[in-house]
């Protein structure tokens, strides 16, 4: 019986909310008890009285997803919290299926296999093959949505719920990645992915600003190392980064006090772009470092002209690169001047990348960072030897200029490309150097095609030089392979070999297991002599286990006819341990079966800026013996290291620093920092309110703060001193996209007329980038329907915006009571109407017909009230209805007491009566408004003025929300 009772006083609760909606209910609900005298005992019987449980609206706050708001219900006696799970699974966009009475809800989490059943009537949720069973009291249907205690769906899906009532939020912290999630990072992946195509659609684009004359940024270096068997020996680096006659102009001084000082010492070069003109994108001159089929190993001065584009376009495939540097280095790959990828190398030194084939001519670039010094910009250039164009595309570069030998050797390069078809480019061109005297002029041809998916072909014929042909075949899986050879003319003397072929073969395989990866490369070379053959054979196996890294390099060098030379290296990195990390390494010669040497290196973080090591190393083979003892220090201007190493008898001392310096962000500002700077271009963001809407800054319009953004790449600085928004460390000559976070504004009147802004990356200098924040007006009012009793509320009724000149420029729709807002207008002159196209179909009239009104400058948005429509329907004849006294019906009158509605805001809710009493009094002394206290349901309510209509309380919500006070309206009726 109790099962009845308890089910009969949650229907009386239920009920008694639809008779608050609906007071003709109340009629009903006393027929129905008049008609079952079942006594239900509610209220008098404390053992078995219903525990008091309200509705109340919440914020659902999930971190990366942002907030909702949905109808929770609150039982007050027992602190529970019932969100409703058809609602919220929606809301996180998990799969939910609802049956016809809403007694049970299916479907999956996450996976498909991971299945869940609520079963109201059961009183179970089965979920991954388990069965839970769950207490009378922590679900109910409500006929809308079935409600289970929050705590549920923590204890069962993982979905943890944090529940604020003083600020009606629910935080929920998934163990899992939630379905909304994970359709926004794939949707971030394609937005990635579509920015490197150049497939971004933004709002507007900046475009280049060229500059007369204006510096820019500053590199330097010193070291200077002292020893015991040597003299002092100091080096200092000078790079400069300006804009000069609209062209990047940059200049490095090298010294050394061992070395004379040359124009060796001296590097520098002026570089014009123009992505847009497609005769000429890029002049450069000064040290120019153009492709060649002749061995050049000294600089060139001259000048180099090209109609590539230094844009990073669509890539069609990849090419693995592989190689060796010192263990722990960070190794950049930088493809046309973006960087595309970065790895740290392995406990030997091996590092791997897949370089992404891009349409066009490809510059690929490698940056070493090592721990000290000027070996930080250490810089490899490689050429990729395949090159394709889109069909129908030439593309041209010519070089000239002359090479800093002890000849002063000419040296002219022209090449042309040209796409025949998507698969296929063909390619030729003429070469000179004064210097080669077997034959100075080396005509050439070349060609790169993809006959089959994932295979490459390239080749290439220089005349009187060489013959090269290169297959890459890249399977799905992530293993390639690739077949080289070269032939080399007899007594060519552009190329510096003694050998007349060159075959190499390449196996990389990746290895991939639960809890073990790695990465296999077997390599074969063979150089064919007159008289001999010379071999190499190699294998490399670099793996991570756990965090553990190992990793084995074999090698095996003979020549035909002799015995091979087999040694290894072996690496170990093991995984960090309260701060310090150690590499161990060893060189085995297998050949003689003895260990070469031996090194070891253990290395602790201290703070966040600090490095301190200690490594040992011995040599057997050349009796070397050494240790050393290293620590690095960056602070926010630069980066400073101290090292002293101890060898055999001698002892040295080695001291660096190094940073950089980047003028012209705005209010005298200099960045410092201990990366390079020079040659790499910054932004200066200045959001500002722009009252009068002409998108520029004007005397007296203020800086915003807080402005929230994102941009594909760089390091953002936040100004908190002049509101300026820094980002530095862009690849020039490419572009980015900007995006502005427009609910960070700190009025929600705010606007931002382009919030997707694609920036092109200026060298050496600071963007200016001018954000207007728009601030919008607002319109507030009401349409009421005119009937024989008053007026009442119209919901769902439509009202156009119309500007001064009669062009549509925004709609909105009333609410159910009859409100209607909207913000977003810009000042000026306006005229609201109710849609005309409604209003005849309704078959009503509107009074007035338009409204005029004005939204005037404001800086934080002008506020428009009391735009009212009353609407009715035009009269019609009466008809006269004849009654007999047999119709004629006894009418018994029936005095109801009066009820008036009104609305107040309720600003919280406590246990004890002194903290709603605090509240109390600080509302009191900030609004002169009635507030008082309501003890109800075992809480102490704060609540603030009585509002006759909801509009006026939601305006006066906004006011208590903008001076730091949080409420939600709830409607009161008082008896006259």
């Amino acid at each position: 019986m109790h099962n009845n009772k308890s089910f009969f006083c949650y229907l009386h609760f239920l009920l008694g909310k639809a008779i608050h909606q609906f007071p003709i209910l109340w009629i009903l609900w006393l027929a129905f008890f008049i008609s079952n005298p079942l006594k239900i005992n509610c209220q008098n019987n404390q053992s078995e009285e219903l525990p008091a449980i309200e509705e109340i609206p919440v914020s659902i706050r999930i971190e990366s997803v942002g907030a909702g708001m949905m109808n929770s219900l609150y039982e007050y006696e027992s602190e529970k919290l019932f969100l409703p799970v058809l609602e919220l699974f929606r809301f996180l966009q998990i799969k939910a299926e609802p049956s016809v009475t809403l007694d049970s809800i299916s479907g999956f989490i996450g996976k498909e296999e991971y299945r869940y059943l609520i079963d109201n009537h059961y009183k179970k949720i089965f979920f991954r093959g388990k069965d839970f069973s769950i207490a009378e009291n922590q679900s109910m249907n409500t006929g809308d949505d079935l409600y289970i205690d929050s705590r549920l769906f923590g204890e069962i899906f993982g979905l943890h719920c944090k529940f604020n009532f003083r600020n009606l939020s629910v935080t929920i912290k998934p163990d899992f990645e939630l379905p909304v999630i994970r359709k926004m990072r794939i949707e971030q992946f394609r937005k990635n992915i579509k920015q490197l195509r150049g497939e971004v659609e933004a709002d507007t684009t900046l475009k280049h600003q060229h500059e007369l004359w204006k510096f820019g940024m500053m590199d330097w270096a010193a070291t200077s190392t002292q020893s015991t068997d040597s003299k002092t020996s100091s080096q200092f680096w000078l790079r400069t980064g300006a804009e000069a006659l609209y062209g990047e102009t940059n200049l490095q001084l090298y010294y050394s006090s061992l070395n004379e000082f040359t124009n060796r010492n001296l590097q520098y070069y002026w570089r014009w772009v123009d992505n847009q003109n497609k005769v000429i994108r890029q002049v450069r001159a000064g040290r120019i470092s153009p492709m060649s089929i002749s061995s050049i190993y000294n600089p060139i001065t001259g000048i180099s002209i090209t109609n590539a584009s230094t844009l990073y376009r669509r890539s069609f495939g990849e090419y693995t690169i592989s190689d060796y540097t010192e263990p722990g280095w960070t190794v950049e790959l930088y493809v046309n001047n973006v960087i595309v990828d970065y790895q740290i190398a392995d406990a030997s030194g091996f590092y791997k990348f897949n370089i992404p084939l891009v349409y066009g001519a490809s510059e690929v670039m490698l940056k070493f960072y090592g721990p000290y010094g000027e070996e930080r910009i250490q810089r490899i250039f490689l050429n990729v030897p395949f090159s394709f164009l889109p069909p129908g595309e030439l593309e041209y570069t010519v070089n000239s200029g002359l090479v800093l030998d002890d000849k002063n050797s000419h040296f002219e390069r022209a090449d042309v490309k040209y796409g025949v078809k998507r698969y296929l480019t063909i390619g030729g061109g003429f070469e000179y150097l004064s210097s080669i005297v077997s034959g100075k002029e080396i005509p050439f041809i070349n060609a790169s095609v993809a006959p089959v998916r994932n295979l490459l072909i390239s080749s290439e014929y220089a005349k009187g030089v060489q013959t090269k042909l290169l297959a890459n075949y890249r399977l799905v899986s992530g293993s390639s392979f690739e077949l080289k050879y070269t032939h080399y003319v007899p007594g060519q003397q552009a190329v510096r070999v003694s050998y007349l072929e060159d075959w190499q073969a390449t196996l990389s395989m990746p290895v991939r297991f639960p809890k073990f990866s790695a990465y296999s490369r077997l390599s074969y070379r063979r150089n064919v002599y007159k008289t001999t053959t010379y071999n190499i054979a190699s294998i490399t196996l670099s793996s991570y286990i756990k965090k553990l890294n190992a990793s084995i390099s074999a090698y095996a060098n003979w020549m035909d006819g002799d015995d091979p030379f087999i040694y290894a290296n072996i690496g170990l990195g093991l995984p960090q341990w309260k701060g310090f990390t150690s590499r161990v390494q060893s060189q085995i010669n297998f050949s003689d079966n003895r260990v070469i040497s031996l090194r070891a290196e253990i290395e602790k973080r201290i703070l966040q800026q600090g490095y301190l090591s200690l490594m040992g190393e011995e040599n057997f083979q050349s009796k070397y013996r050494a240790i050393s003892l290293s620590f690095r220090w960056t602070v926010p201007f630069s980066q400073v290291n101290l090292a002293t190493r101890l060898s055999n008898n001698e002892f040295m001392i080695t001291e660096g620093a190094q940073g950089s310096f980047a003028f012209g962000s705005g209010k005298g500002y200099v960045h410092a920092e201990d990366r390079p700077s020079v040659g790499m271009g910054g932004l200066s963001i200045i959001s500002f309110i722009d009252l009068n809407h002409n998108y520029k800054r004007d005397s007296g319009e203020r800086l915003v703060k807080g402005l929230a953004m994102r941009i594909n790449g760089g390091r953002v600085i936040q100004g908190e001193k002049d509101s300026i928004i820094r980002v530095v460390g862009l690849i020039p000559y490419t572009d980015y996209i900007l995006t502005i976070d427009e609910k960070s504004l700190e009025e929600i009147s705010y606007r931002i007329a382009h919030k997707v802004i694609r920036i092109y990356a200026e060298p050496n200098q600071f963007k200016k980038i001018e954000i207007p924040v728009l601030p919008m007006g607002e319109i507030n009012g009401w349409v009421l329907r005119k009937d024989g009793t008053g007026q009442r509320g119209e919901g769902h009724i439509i009202i156009d915006i119309y500007s001064s000149i009669g062009k549509k420029i925004a709609s909105t729709i009333t609410e159910r009571d009859g409100a209607f807002s909207y913000l977003g207008l810009p000042p000026g002159h306006y005229i609201a109407r109710l849609d005309s196209v409604q209003v005849a179909k309704l078959g009503i009239v509107s009074s007035p017909s338009e409204i005029p009104f004005e939204i005037k400058p404001d800086v934080l948005g002008d506020v428009v009230y009391d735009l009212n429509f009353f609407v009715e329907r035009p009269p019609t004849e009466d008809k006269k209805i004849t009654e007999t006294p047999k119709d004629t019906l006894k009418v018994t009158e029936i005095r109801i007491p009066l009820v008036q509605e009104f609305y107040t805001l309720q600003t919280g809710a406590f246990k004890h009566k002194h903290n709603a009493e605090q509240l109390s009094e600080t509302l009191k002394r900030t609004f002169e408004l009635p507030v008082w206290i309501k003890y109800e349901n075992k809480l102490y309510k704060v609540r603030i003025g009585r509002f006759s209509d909801y509009i006026e309380a939601k305006n006066f919500r906004s006011m208590l929300r903008e001076k730091g006070f949080d409420a939600f309206i709830i409607e009161k009726k008082s008896n006259n």
